[in-house]
């Protein structure tokens, strides 16, 4: 029984995204749209759009003409947590938005899926395009 215990934790701690994982994700990772929009007000829309998910902001940067806002879901019930990040890049006149999300854990079966926080995020992009 304590053998297994000690199985199940190394498992558990090989398996383990943090956010220093995904920001080392390609500018081709993850999931991807471009915006007829310029590159200021597409990185203003998509830091409103993260901050109005179930999850937490835990920095923002910004390197040449790519913005970077990372983020965490907390642990709840039914998911250990999730990490991820969202780029904005400028491609002038438009702009790319790509969002890298990871389960905490490798061996979770609930929690967010890569695609739903990014459709989430396109999502509160493109509201407050329309609303324009």
């Amino acid at each position: 029984m304590k053998l297994a215990m000690v199985g199940i934790a190394a498992l558990m701690l090989t398996g383990c995204a943090t956010s220093s994982s995904v920001k080392e994700a390609p500018l081709s990772a993850g999931v991807s749209r471009d915006y007829e929009a310029p590159y200021p007000q597409v990185k203003r829309l998509a830091l409103e759009s993260v901050q109005g998910l179930n999850v937490d902001v835990t920095s923002t940067d910004e390197t040449g003409s790519v913005y970077t806002i990372t983020f965490t879901k907390p642990m709840s019930a039914f998911s250990w947590g999730e990490v991820g990040l969202v780029r904005v890049m400028d491609l002038e006149p438009d702009s790319r938005v790509s969002v890298v999300s990871e389960k905490r854990y490798k061996i979770q079966v609930t929690g967010t899926e890569e695609d739903e926080f990014a459709s989430a995020v396109f999502e509160g992009i493109d509201h407050a395009l329309d609303r324009r």
